[in-house]
């Protein structure tokens, strides 16, 4: 994975203004939807991961066939994590299916450090949007980010759902299975922004991110972390992309 630091964030915007290049779309799929999920209680398998083996430059993320576990896959390594007994057990998750999956194909990145004054999630998506928009990316269609870094914490959520209850609510969905979350730990987050809400995201979210650390032992739905500021934000880059 090729990364590019950049320059400080407030010179982005004047920088855009001296390329003036026209934004690009960056390839993203998505594979079933949260409103098949929340309003018809679909949650049957909508693609094999075997299918995605052999691409080394693949992100994407996504929960398991039936709810039973969460899915990453970061650099063409696909990692799943279930509720296993009173613990959790993480495995090639390659060889199961989702029934919802979101994933892009980024050869380059480029990375800025965020600002002082987004220091939670929900400060983060009118930046996200702003700031690919500044670094070339079309914020009118869905992107992949990454977020590294040391939060000072971070809340998260394993789901296990329940196959034989047909009532899905957003409530229901954090309880289900286990949450916990650390403190001050090296983290790793892989998200997806969507412009329109309800596809992979929440209805009240244009964004989706899953969590972990460096060693992969364990991937998660992240629910919530503060003291963000300082992590980098890593875009697509969109170097000599232009459309």
């Amino acid at each position: 994975m090729k990364v590019k630091h950049l320059l400080p964030l407030f010179l982005l915007p004047l920088l855009a203004c001296q390329q003036e290049k026209p934004a690009s779309i960056v390839p993203v799929e998505s594979i079933g939807t949260l409103k098949q999920i929340m309003q018809e209680g679909d949650i049957t398998a909508k693609i094999d991961l075997e299918t995605l083996t052999g691409r080394p430059q693949l992100y994407g993320l996504g929960a398991a066939e039936n709810l039973q576990g969460e899915i990453m896959i970061w650099q063409g390594k696909a990692f799943l994590t279930t509720v296993a007994g009173s613990g959790l057990a993480t495995y090639d998750g390659f060889r199961k299916k989702a029934s919802l999956l979101v994933y892009s194909e980024v050869s380059d990145w480029d990375s800025i450090p965020l600002p002082a004054e987004i220091d939670q999630l929900a400060q983060l998506e009118d930046f996200l949007g702003q700031t690919a928009q500044e670094m070339g990316i079309d914020a009118k269609h869905p992107f992949p980010f990454l977020l590294k870094g040391r939060p000072e914490m971070v809340s998260w959520h394993v789901i296990d759902w329940d196959i034989n209850d047909p009532i899905h609510t957003h409530a229901k969905h954090l309880q289900s299975g286990m949450r916990s979350g650390w403190k001050n730990t090296p983290t790793e987050v892989l998200g997806f922004y969507s412009p329109t809400p309800g596809v992979f995201t929440h209805h009240d979210s244009r964004i989706h991110l899953h969590a972990t650390t460096p060693d992969r032992r364990l991937v998660a739905h992240l629910d919530e972390a503060t003291g963000i500021s300082g992590m980098h934000l890593y875009l697509p880059s969109m170097k000599d992309k232009a459309q």
